[in-house]
């Protein structure tokens, strides 16, 4: 159950990531709009974190080496 409470909150954090950009075009004003993108903001790290600690060690562990490695090898590869 932790696991798959865990996993909600990732994919929730990436949806409140997503949800960032689309702030600009509501018709708020300039600090209702600055107070939702920094809530959006603090929620998605809060979330993804909460996620992370709750999913586990080891599906962290298959996430960085799945993406953040494969960025890294990338990276390196194109240098001269």
């Amino acid at each position: 159950m932790k696991k798959k409470t865990g996993i909600i909150f990732v994919i929730l954090s990436f949806v409140l990531w997503i949800s960032i950009p689309i702030i600009p075009f509501l018709s708020f004003s300039g600090g209702v709009k600055t107070a939702i993108v920094s809530g959006l903001f603090i929620g998605g790290e809060v979330f993804f974190w909460l996620g992370a600690l709750l999913a586990g060690k080891d599906i962290v562990k298959k996430f960085i080496q799945k993406y953040w490695r494969k960025k890294d090898k990338d990276d390196n590869g194109s240098c001269p």
